[in-house]
């Protein structure tokens, strides 16, 4: 359905709000990126435009993000509602400028249809979040005079003219982040409440079920370096790219390893910042709302290639240069079973819907310990500390086996089960 936005910043509360930095970006623009990335058709903000004399800042605004808008307009308060109502067979998102929502609500509102309003019974009050249609709007601006009287005139209209939608009601379960997250909400009215803003949204990007470096040891470097970042100009792309420069180069060093230890340990202890870079592209992505479809493929695919050169680059190594013919057997079962797991994942979800690992508990709990980029590199890490490399590698290769068979034991297991609707 074709939707517009009015975006109120018509007070010196909602466009103090508006312009407060979040993660290095104001409110105003991340609303914009939001919007851009939901499908808006227009954005029309209620308020004094960005320059001298504004309260919305616009240092850095960076329009890459929303270009896919037709307009973004700005209209003052005195004048004419009939200029932001929306045409006719197209909706309106209304909000305040100063209020920051889960990306979630927002769609879970434009998919609802017109004329719906937003309440969060966990704290009994409205969120000043309402779709409508040009007639609902047309007649709760026939006394205009700010947002303010907007809001006033809602509270009178009938529920069956526009009827309640509870953020509470909403399906938590998030299929991308493999895990669930009660929607949430915040109206940015102080200082305070950036570092809360902020705290909401690190939380909502960061994945669940993970395995146990990514769990207990990744997130507080990861969260250090998101929030670095975010003050630069520095792109997740930008940070996807040096990542994947940063694995090769731990292949080349972990295959010269014999030439002396400094390479081996510089390799791995590389592949361990590679496994922090790995998930702070994704969150400054998420926390900046500037995910892309390329910058999705463009890492997953090259996680794959990378990631199997390092086994084999190990392999080379631990041979002598090719002497030895039991390492590269290892980084062959390694690079097979690793492949025939992800054929495994990969099919439970095409089937199901979600994430085999994240299932059940003993999925989630298997996924802590299971043959992983990052377990295996501790794992290797131990090895070369205590100085047995080859018997971790060789650890290293049966734990992927093992990891291999219990994720296809579990997938045909799981697919074989009749649905609750074949048993009913």
């Amino acid at each position: 359905m074709r939707f517009s936005v009015v975006l109120f910043a018509d007070t010196e509360a909602l466009a103090a709000g508006a312009g407060r930095s979040i993660y290095g970006i104001s409110l105003l623009e991340r609303h914009l990126r939001v919007f851009a990335s939901l499908g808006a058709r227009q954005v029309t903000i209620v308020g004094s435009s960005p320059g001298r004399g504004s309260n919305i800042r616009v240092d850095g605004f960076d329009d890459r993000w929303y270009r896919e808008l037709d307009a973004v307009d700005y209209v003052r308060t005195d004048e004419c509602p009939t200029r932001w109502l929306p045409g006719k067979d197209e909706t309106a998102l209304v909000m305040d400028a100063g209020h920051l929502y889960d990306p979630r609500v927002l769609r879970a509102m434009i998919d609802g249809g017109p004329n719906r309003r937003a309440v969060d019974s966990a704290v009994r009050k409205p969120c000043r979040l309402l779709v409508a249609d040009g007639d609902l709007l047309a007649g709760l601006t026939t006394s205009w005079t700010g947002s303010e009287s907007l809001w006033s005139a809602l509270d009178s209209v009938q529920e069956s003219t526009c009827p309640v939608f509870d953020l509470r009601e909403m399906d938590p379960y998030i299929v991308d982040l493999r895990r669930s997250l009660p929607p949430w909400w915040l109206v940015v009215d102080s200082d305070l409440k950036i570092h809360r803003a902020e705290a909401l949204l690190t939380d909502a990007a960061q994945k669940g079920t993970l395995d146990f470096p990514a769990e207990f040891i990744h997130p507080p470097l990861e969260n250090l370096l998101t929030k670095w970042i975010s003050a630069s100009t520095v792109t997740p792309n930008q940070v996807t790219t040096i990542s994947i420069l940063l694995a090769f180069l731990t292949t080349g060093l972990l295959a010269i390893g014999q030439m002396g230890t400094g390479y081996l340990a510089a390799g791995l202890v590389i592949a361990f910042i590679v496994g922090v870079l790995d998930g702070v592209d994704g969150k400054l992505a998420r926390v900046t709302v500037r995910c892309t479809r390329f910058g999705d493929r463009f890492e997953h695919i090259l996680d794959v290639v990378w990631e199997l050169t390092w086994y084999w680059a190990l392999g080379w190594m631990l041979s002598a240069g090719g002497e030895v013919v039991g390492p590269f057997v290892l980084a062959a079962v390694i690079t097979f079973f690793y492949l025939f797991d992800k054929a495994a994942t990969g099919m439970f979800k095409s089937r199901q819907g979600i994430e085999l690992f994240d299932y059940a508990p003993v999925d989630r709990f298997f996924r802590r310990i299971g043959a992983r980029r990052n377990t295996n590199v501790l794992l290797l890490l131990a090895g070369m500390t205590v100085g047995v490399l080859e018997e971790a590698f060789t650890c290293v290769a049966i734990w992927t086996v093992i990891t291999a068979a219990f994720h296809w034991t579990r997938a045909i297991w799981l697919l074989s089960q009749p649905s609750p609707a074949d048993r009913s």
